[in-house]
């Protein structure tokens, strides 16, 4: 009877062994897209290659991040900008009208790029605490395994020491 037993346990550890494998493969899987992401995001912008290139569980976030890091780097340049004008109104005071727009749209684009930047770190440390937890999961179920793979050369070896007791001896 125990025989039985010690196959049945067996069984149930190469199951969970099985899922965890998984589960673990899983986890790498995603670490590796949001690897591929955080390296397509993090000049700041998204170029048709990036969205080309990007894992297709990422490409809906990618997407969204191209689109919410432009209008959030829009608003918060204009918003810069003006606040800055009078500054700026006064640097311009003796400039020709060429030369007044092209200052204007230089400190806007300088503006926008700060912006982006800003959001661009936001989204990086988004990025890492997401990757950090999925690194922990996958150590716990690592370790998990491990001990998965020590009970089952425990319940092996006492599966053969039960076939050794019930083996008959003709001596």
């Amino acid at each position: 009877m125990s025989v039985l037993l010690f196959g049945f346990r067996k069984i149930c550890i190469i199951r969970q062994r099985n899922d965890l494998n998984y589960r673990i493969m899983q986890l790498s899987k995603k670490i590796l897209d949001l690897q591929q992401y955080a390296a397509n995001i993090a000049d700041g912008s998204v170029s048709m290659y990036d969205m080309m290139n990007t894992p297709a569980s990422m490409f809906n976030r990618q997407l969204m991040f191209s689109a919410y890091s432009h209008n959030m780097a829009m608003a918060g340049a204009q918003q810069n900008f003006t606040m800055m004008g009078p500054m700026i109104n006064m640097q311009m005071q003796q400039m020709d009208p060429n030369a007044q727009a092209m200052y204007q749209r230089w400190i806007f684009n300088n503006l926008y790029q700060q912006q982006k930047e800003r959001i661009n770190k936001v989204e990086q440390k988004l990025l890492n605490k997401q990757e950090t937890e999925i690194q922990q999961e996958k150590a716990k179920l690592e370790s998990q395994l491990k001990m998965l793979d020590q009970e089952l050369q425990g319940v092996t070896e006492a599966e053969n020491k039960s076939f050794e007791a019930w083996k008959p001896n003709y001596a």
